[in-house]
């Protein structure tokens, strides 16, 4: 990995603020004003937006006299500090406070109202960006880093800045005394470089560990080298960016993608998958020694043409690897989905719970439920419930109308059927009607676990849940049968156990 990614350190450094004015007796406490400027200067490989320092090119705050007027915002707390220059702090505290960039330079002004409070050590924290709608406390500062990113296009960096949280150091200073807050990165930098032919429109990247999060961020932290400790509220082991415009991609230059992902060590491998041309392939690279290192970017150099390539994903929850086909406009697993967290007998049903069957298996061991054939050959059935939330980050259980896009593509209902099933009799009854699996589908017949608690149909028929209910208690799943090629909409209760095929994001 140490050829395939290279990291560069950013500047971990950022900003100083210096706080400036001695406090005026006459309202109590004199204004405070903001100067940010760069403390540490490095010649290091970097991308504009993320307010540091480029090799040979100066990146900047970006202020209001910047071409589209949208200048950066920091926000700043203090519990000794006032908002207003009347009332007590412990009354008016200073909270988010929202200071503004005036100029685009490695130093700039920030404009805001914040007051000295009573003649004591005051505390000081910001972070960039602000959130303007937060009116909590400083330990408690929502933070993002959203798994579905979108950069306009090749090489293009806008989209950075907004997904560059940064905290700063904690300060406190004597009343009256200057103030500097140095900014650090929370998160990581990777810069894919992609060579190849056709167009890119996607990157991705999958692990065994959180990539990307929602949650809240403490200030008040200072975590020296180390990571900042988040607590999240959701997390996603599956980022991927997005181009506005597709590049064109060729053999001899390198087009880049730019990806923010959590800092942090993976278990296992990652997979990165490129789009090209409406098709996915992926590839998997060992991550970096020491894993992700906050404040750090990596280069990763890709050859879309070289070997190591293949349209086949792996489901991080138990190292399973699925083919996946591109139809029309959609991406398909090519096999039913085989993720079993527990397992029941089929006497044992919900129309809320979540529960997970393997055919003719009624006991409660996930591994001797996993060693039967029909488990490697058909994978689980599972109730509704359980089927929303089965496929892994990055896919989905498909809706109904996303069933009715892949028939309506295949010809329509009454001959998509046969287009869909695995041909021959290896894993259907004879006569397997009209089976060519033209389409790559590869639909075998896994049965079902009906309401009275029965398996059934194996190599039969076969159902496949979808994410759209049809009223309270049932919903639309497509049904295959051995006798025919049509594709049957059904409407079934929830507490069936049938099949799940999952659908790329």
């Amino acid at each position: 990995m140490n050829k395939i990614l290279s990291a560069v350190l950013l500047v971990t450094a950022i900003n100083a603020c210096t706080l400036q004015e001695v406090p005026d007796p006459t309202n109590g406490g004199g204004t405070i004003t903001i100067t940010a400027q760069t403390v540490q200067k490095q010649d290091v490989t970097n991308v504009p937006g993320t307010k540091t320092t480029l090799s040979g090119v100066e990146t900047h705050w970006k202020g209001v006299d910047d071409y589209d007027g949208n200048a950066d915002k920091i926000g700043i707390f203090s519990p000794e500090a006032k908002a207003t220059s009347d009332g007590t702090p412990e009354a008016n505290p200073a909270k988010n406070l929202a200071f503004t960039a005036q100029t685009s330079a490695k130093s700039s002004s920030f404009t805001g109202t914040m007051f000295w409070g009573d003649n004591v050590s005051h505390n000081f924290y910001a972070y960039y960006p602000r959130n303007s709608g937060f009116a909590g406390e400083r330990t408690d500062v929502p933070i993002s880093l959203p798994s579905a990113q979108i950069q306009s296009a090749a090489g293009n960096t806008a989209h950075i800045g907004a997904l560059d949280f940064m905290v700063a150091t904690p300060d406190t200073v004597q009343y009256g005394e200057a103030v500097n807050f140095t900014f650090n990165h929370v998160f990581v930098m990777i810069e894919f470089q992609i060579k190849g032919s056709g167009n890119l429109t996607q990157v991705s990247l999958n692990g065994a560990d959180p990539l990307a999060c929602e949650g809240t961020i403490d200030l008040t932290q200072t975590p020296e080298a180390g990571a900042y400790t988040v607590t999240t509220s959701s997390i996603s082991k599956y980022v991927t960016v997005t181009l506005g415009s597709a590049a064109s991609l060729n053999s001899t230059t390198a087009i880049s993608v730019y990806m923010m992902v959590l800092p942090g060590s993976q278990n296992e491998n990652l997979q990165i998958g490129v789009k090209i041309d409406g098709n996915w392939k992926e590839m998997s690279k060992t991550q970096p020694s020491g894993g992700f290192v906050r404040g750090k970017k990596y280069v990763v150099a890709l050859n879309t043409e070289g070997a190591g390539w293949d349209a086949t994903y792996k489901d991080n929850r138990d190292d399973k690897t699925y083919p996946y086909v591109t139809i029309g406009t959609q991406v398909w697993m090519t096999e039913n989905l085989a993720y079993l967290p527990s397992v029941v007998g089929p006497d044992t049903g919900s129309e809320t719970e979540p529960y997970y069957y393997v055919y003719d298996y009624e006991g409660t061991s996930v591994n001797d439920a996993k060693a039967t054939p029909h488990y490697f050959t058909y994978g689980v059935l599972y109730n509704w419930t359980a089927a929303l939330t089965a496929c892994p980050d990055g896919w989905h259980l498909p809706s109904d109308a996303e069933w009715t896009t892949l028939t309506t593509y295949l010809g329509g209902l009454s001959v998509a059927g046969g287009k869909m099933k695995e041909a021959g009799f290896s894993h259907w009854t004879s006569p397997n009607t009209g089976a060519t699996n033209e389409s790559g589908f590869t639909a075998l017949p896994g049965g079902s676990r009906d309401c009275g608690g029965v398996f059934s149909g194996i190599r039969s028929y076969g159902h496949w849940w979808s994410s759209t209910q049809y009223g309270t208690d049932s919903a639309w799943p497509r049904c295959l049968l051995f006798g025919g090629s049509d594709v049957f909409r059904d409407e079934d209760s929830k507490d069936y156990g049938f099949s799940v095929r999952c659908l790329r994001d």
